[in-house]
């Protein structure tokens, strides 16, 4: 060691800023730089390929949001590269995927950001906003053919005249249909009444414009209606709706969201219709709802 007695005033003064220099330089070749495997924390995920771990200069290093409302996700790698994780959950729409962008943060962030963009779909997937409903009765989950307790009431005049109603078609309302879809189609089923072993089918309403997102009550009983414009209707007594007959039986209103603008049945009778509605495997939503009072007494 040298004594600093020793040492010409003129010399401290240099050696030590040489000192300063090296640590300077060596802290910096190791913060871009990095090395192969480094998992310094947070930056973990960018540094699997070399690339940097420092959070300081590239970001959180937090590999997306995974919360209930979604989000754009965060930064994944060192520096510049950035890889959004995107939503794994989703809220409403759901998360839009992270941007895969790789920079000096290796395959280790363009990784995470493909990650991303898989989450964002799968919230969009799930937002369950294709749902058909009516404010004239309560939909029930335990409601079917044999539950007839756990099912909504029909209003009176959406059932049939024969049992006291008025014959009107229910207002229904309905979120949009998945991505892709360019018209709806609507088929009321009787499920306690079945023919060949299977629901009769009481009345189907089809091309139905894909920016429509409700029915009014009452509609026009032509064969194409007026409202919505460019549709086509048919029941088993005529061209308009035809409601419940039976007091107590359960019917089911099926929604189609379908890939086409104009649908165009192979046959005229409103079996023929629904049945080829649900030949093309549309996605589908399902309203139920039961004849009981004040229309008829069980």
């Amino acid at each position: 060691m040298i004594s600093h007695t020793l040492l010409p005033r003129w010399a401290s003064p240099i050696l030590f800023s040489c000192l300063a220099v090296v640590t300077a330089c060596g802290s910096s070749d190791a913060s871009s730089e990095g090395t192969a495997g480094s998992t310094s924390a947070p930056g973990a995920a960018g540094a699997a390929s070399g690339g940097s771990s420092n959070a300081g200069a590239a970001g959180s290093g937090v590999a997306g949001a995974a919360s209930a409302g979604g989000g754009a996700g965060g930064t994944t790698g060192g520096l510049p590269g950035t890889a959004g994780a995107g939503a794994s959950s989703g809220g409403a729409s759901g998360g839009t995927g992270g941007a895969a962008t790789a920079g000096a943060g290796g395959a280790g962030g363009a990784a995470a950001g493909a990650g991303g963009a898989s989450g964002g779909a799968g919230g969009s997937a799930g937002s369950g906003a294709f749902a058909l409903t009516s404010p004239s009765w309560t939909s029930q989950a335990d409601c079917s053919a044999t539950a007839k307790t756990g099912c909504g009431v029909f209003p009176k005049e959406s059932i049939g005249t024969n049992i006291g109603g008025s014959n009107k078609s229910p207002e229904l309302t309905w979120g949009a249909g998945p991505t892709g879809t360019q018209s709806y189609a609507i088929a009321m089923r009787d499920l306690t009444f079945l023919m060949g072993g299977k629901p009769f089918v009481h009345w189907v309403m089809w091309n139905i414009p894909g920016a429509t997102r409700s029915l009014p009550a009452g509609l026009e009983t032509a064969a194409m209606p007026s409202v919505p414009a460019g549709s086509s209707q048919r029941s088993f007594q005529g061209s308009g709706f035809q409601g419940s007959g039976a007091c107590g039986n359960v019917y089911e209103f099926t929604l189609y969201a379908l890939p086409m603008a104009t649908f165009t049945p192979t046959g005229t009778t409103q079996t023929a219709v629904a049945d080829g509605l649900a030949a093309t495997n549309a996605p589908t939503a399902t309203l139920r709802a039961r004849s009981g009072a004040p229309g008829c007494t069980e």
